[in-house]
């Protein structure tokens, strides 16, 4: 690299976007505030997490994050 070259990112990067398949419901984020999600809105998780776990730390609108089942995600 030369010298004075910078390295940026997308803001994007890592993150995929998913479609909530499950019921509407009222849950609780990481940060502990109250949020509605609701069947077949768009949102983003990271791609790792939906390839390798059984529940997804899924962001939603306000920027928070919450948990749910991958079962209850459909990729886009």
């Amino acid at each position: 690299m030369k010298q004075g070259d910078v390295v940026t990112f997308s803001d994007t990067r890592g993150r995929m976007r998913v479609k909530y398949v499950g019921e509407t419901k009222k849950v609780k984020t990481s940060k502990g505030s109250e949020v509605t999600i609701s069947n077949g809105a768009e949102y983003q998780c990271t791609e790792k997490e939906y390839h390798s776990g059984l529940f997804v730390l899924m962001t939603v609108p306000n920027g928070e994050r919450t948990r749910v089942k991958r079962s209850e995600l459909q990729k886009i």
